[in-house]
């Protein structure tokens, strides 16, 4: 087997291909249902990071909310964060590594879809995430479609030479508690006959 791919490379490939729109339409559904669950009863100004926003297009979703004073799209996919740019201010998107990377200002609510399975030690992410980019109180809330019950994406790293942590539902909520999250609580969004669905993890920092 070929060395595997940075998963940043893969996605710059995609949005050089269009794939980025299909991705959006694709995801749009959970992550519908995702925001929904940590903006629905907010009824004061927040502040939100999107980890790994690709084009931009849930950052552009969010700022739509009146409430939303201030919005931001990190992405270690430089073509992606180009497209991000074309299609909205450019100082709502940054590239950089997200693993490093350390915002302005810390947020109320940080949400990712698709991005956590690609590092090889997700709990340094999410321990990063908890101490450098969450307020007080602040919430988490991620999706992945590649998780251990979902048998049919077992074959995604072969498929597309690249990394990926295959983890278990309980496993995934065992490490957001050990990045410093309460509440922790997941759910399946989007499913179907033949699907659970997206694996929604919540995580909610204490103040």
């Amino acid at each position: 087997m070929a060395d595997q791919i940075k998963a940043t490379d893969l996605f710059s490939n995609w949005a050089k291909e269009g794939k980025d729109q299909r991705m959006a339409n694709t995801h749009a559904p959970s992550v519908k249902e995702m925001l929904d669950h940590v903006l629905t009863a907010i009824s004061s100004p927040f502040s939100f990071i999107d980890a790994g926003c690709g084009n931009g297009w849930v950052i552009r979703k969010v700022l739509e909310n009146d409430l939303c004073k201030y919005a931001v799209g990190v992405d270690g996919a430089s073509t992606m964060i180009e497209q991000a740019k074309l299609n909205g201010p450019k100082e709502n998107y940054v590239c950089e590594d997200l693993l490093s990377w350390i915002p302005d200002q810390k947020v109320d609510i940080v949400h990712s879809m698709e991005v956590l399975y690609y590092f090889k030690e997700p709990l340094k992410l999410l321990n990063h995430i908890f101490k450098n980019w969450l307020k007080p109180n602040g919430k988490l809330v991620s999706g992945v479609d590649f998780y251990f019950e979902n048998e049919k994406s077992h074959s995604w790293p072969t498929d597309l030479n690249v990394h990926m942590t295959l983890l278990s539902k309980e496993e995934w909520l065992s490490i957001f508690q050990s990045a410093g999250f309460l509440d922790c609580h997941s759910w399946y969004a989007n499913g179907s006959s033949d699907f659970h669905g997206t694996l929604c993890l919540f995580g909610h920092k204490h103040s």
